[in-house]
């Protein structure tokens, strides 16, 4: 009998186990996959950039690690914007604690503003004020395709 209780605690504990051993290969491989489609999403990006703004060699090796710079700056002030707009709900504060929200999402605008200037002054030391303008209709072009490309899977 006693042998019995003890065989099913551990089939209890060897179920349990399993389960967990699912949970983590399935996270896992979520988490894999998520990266390897950033990485393919970023590749597309770098590919329409690319073939918009025709660089040079010169050109290239200079613009990359500036635009990738830039890239992952702007990345954090919209990480930042998202966060206080998501996460300090209006339901609930009063009007004041609400406005101190807005007012610090228009920072945030402007802080993105003043990175534009920025790297748009760093960029023209590079590239020729055509090939900006086609970077920012790149960008467009490949935002517009992502978009599209959401709305489908949805």
């Amino acid at each position: 009998m006693n042998l019995q209780i003890e065989f099913k605690r551990y089939r209890n504990t060897f179920a349990l186990l399993l389960l967990l051993i699912g949970a983590v290969s399935t996270t896992a491989h979520a988490q894999r996959r998520s990266e390897e489609e950033i990485k393919k999403i970023q590749d597309a990006k770098v590919a329409i950039i690319t073939n918009r703004l025709n660089l040079t060699p010169e050109q290239s090796t200079d613009f990359w690690p500036m635009y990738n710079e830039y890239s992952q700056r702007r990345r954090e002030i919209h990480r930042a914007q998202r966060k206080i707009i998501n996460d300090k709900k209006a339901e609930g504060q009063n009007d004041e604690a609400v406005l101190g929200n807005l007012k610090e999402v228009q920072e945030l605008r402007q802080k993105e503003l003043d990175l534009e200037k920025e790297y748009q002054n760093k960029f023209l030391k590079v590239i020729t004020a055509s090939q900006v303008i086609e970077l920012y209709k790149a960008e467009r072009t490949f935002n517009d395709m992502l978009i599209q490309r959401l709305k489908q899977k949805n």
